[in-house]
């Protein structure tokens, strides 16, 4: 295919040229490295007829050197080199120009998206898989990106099932997962819910380890049955979040390597030295002003903000004005405030903020998000708003969470087709589905029908039980509240009289 688009890597070479093409790609070097030995970041831009477009960061490998190096001036990369868009954005803005300068571009790039042979010798080479694809799976590459360039966006519905570890002769549980792209409600966020003890951490654990460990059916851990052609790969990722200091979720060493499905832990702990500590105030916040300078950049950034723009319909987060950082260019200036926005805020907005920024960098299309008890920090409102800024994350990347969770606020977010009820029976687990629908629910009605008969014999119910026991009549029992009793209370105590 004969290529009308010139490729040049200098703003002066730009410029001598620019009379001579309509069309052009202007690939500006970026100084990044990935663990100081790649040296393969681009920045692109596209200019058609005199107009400029960005289309946003490439990664350009080279089968031998580890410092990508190319000629000032070009129509196509010989096979030498080959090339990765960092963003899903890269490819959705190459589509929008249409399908002969999209071809061009990716050709004259050697895209191995578009080229599926040529992706197919380059993938295991260290250079691949330590830098062009350090923050993109195979899962992604595989999927979405090669339907991108293909011209189809189309994103299908993916089902699931997790089948718990076989105990002696009893019958395995099962938990059945369906995600529908788009289902409004949405269904990207599915809940486990039931009291203390009931497993829900060991659930998480077995689920992450079955991943981690090729999903076997004869698993210690349990399995996932995958109803898709590609059993095998049908996460691209998992992410877990837990910021509790009791948490069960070991974190993970980023591995150079690679492996077969990455797994990243955000919360409190870390590893040094096989040894599992708990971060300092400061490493938190030096975290998340390197987590925010990765959101600068590409579509990440309008995801960041869109999930920030959620988030402030809780007043403390519109009062600490984050989305300003994303707007400073100035460096020094951007890691002054960005620190300064952290400090300011409760322990509940830290963890909230700095979670929602690291679930950009890491979610990805086909990530599989497990967090547990986001409850722990935070008060209703700012809960219902993570939430909604996850589910709508999800979306953008057609991703699945699991939320291991007490709180009914969290139910109320999801519909009843979402929500898991763990039961413990002895040694057997039950996993049941609510009797009424949740999204929207009454908060009162979601915790009566979680927890039943538990709600009844515990903390205010218990008093009004012994006054039952004690008074004579209603009248009586109310007075030795001093009448310091609520409307459902009242209603209660009443009916125990009755």
């Amino acid at each position: 295919m004969e290529n009308n688009v010139l490729f040049v890597t200098t703003y002066w070479t730009l410029n001598q040229n620019r009379k001579l093409y309509s069309t052009i790609v202007y690939l500006k070097k970026d100084d990044w490295n990935d663990w100081f030995e790649f040296y393969t970041l681009y920045n692109a831009n596209l200019y058609i007829n005199g107009q400029e477009f960005s289309l946003g960061y490439v990664k350009i490998g080279h089968r031998t050197e580890s410092k990508t190096v190319l000629p000032e001036t070009f129509t196509e990369l010989d096979d030498s080199y080959f090339s990765l868009g960092q963003d899903l954005s890269y490819y959705e803005k190459l589509n929008s120009i249409g399908e002969t300068t999209r071809d061009e571009i990716l050709a004259g790039l050697n895209d191995i998206c578009l080229k599926v042979d040529l992706y197919e010798e380059v993938k295991d080479l260290e250079v691949t898989r330590t830098s062009l694809l350090r923050d993109i799976s195979r899962v992604s590459v595989e999927g979405q990106f090669r339907r991108l360039v293909q011209g189809d966006a189309t994103l299908t519905s993916f089902e699931f099932e997790y089948i718990y570890p076989k105990i002696k002769e009893k019958p395995q549980a099962r938990i059945q997962f369906d995600v529908q792209p788009n289902s409004n409600p949405p269904t990207n966020i599915h809940v486990v819910i039931g009291r203390n003890g009931v497993g829900k951490t060991f659930l998480f654990n077995n689920m992450i380890s079955t991943l981690l460990n090729a999903n076997r059916r004869n698993s210690r851990y349990g399995y996932f049955n995958f109803n898709s052609p590609d059993n095998e790969n049908s996460f691209a990722n998992i992410v877990s979040v837990s910021f509790s200091a009791f948490d069960e979720f070991l974190p993970v060493k980023e591995d150079k390597e690679g492996r077969k499905i990455k797994y990243t832990s955000i919360g409190l702990r870390k590893i040094e030295d096989d040894k599992v500590y708990i971060k300092s105030p400061n490493e938190l916040k030096d975290e998340f002003v390197a987590a925010v300078e990765k959101c600068r950049k590409g579509s990440k950034n309008q995801l960041w903000l869109k999930a920030l723009e959620i988030l402030e319909t809780d007043p403390i987060f519109k009062a600490a004005q984050v989305t300003k950082i994303a707007k400073i260019a100035e460096n020094k200036a951007f890691v002054n405030e960005s620190k300064t926005v952290f400090s300011n805020l409760s322990s509940g907005h830290k963890i909230i903020l700095l979670s929602i920024t690291n679930l950009v960098i890491h979610i990805e299309e086909k990530s599989l998000v497990i967090i547990d008890e986001p409850e722990t920090y935070l008060h209703p409102p700012l809960l219902s708003a993570f939430v909604r800024a996850l589910s709508n994350l999800l979306t953008k990347r057609n991703a699945v969470a699991i939320i291991g969770t007490h709180s009914p606020v969290v139910l109320q977010e999801v519909p009843r087709s979402c929500v898991i009820k763990l039961v413990r029976r002895g040694s057997n687990i039950l996993t049941n589905r609510l009797t009424i629908e949740s999204f929207g629910e009454n908060v009162g009605i979601l915790t009566r029908e979680v927890f039943g008969l538990e709600i009844t014999e515990a903390g205010f119910h218990d008093i009004l039980q012994e006054l039952s026991e004690e008074k004579l009549n209603y009248k009586d029992a109310l007075l030795e509240l001093n009448n310091q009793l609520g409307l459902e209370g009242r209603a209660i105590l009443r009916n125990l009289f009755n």
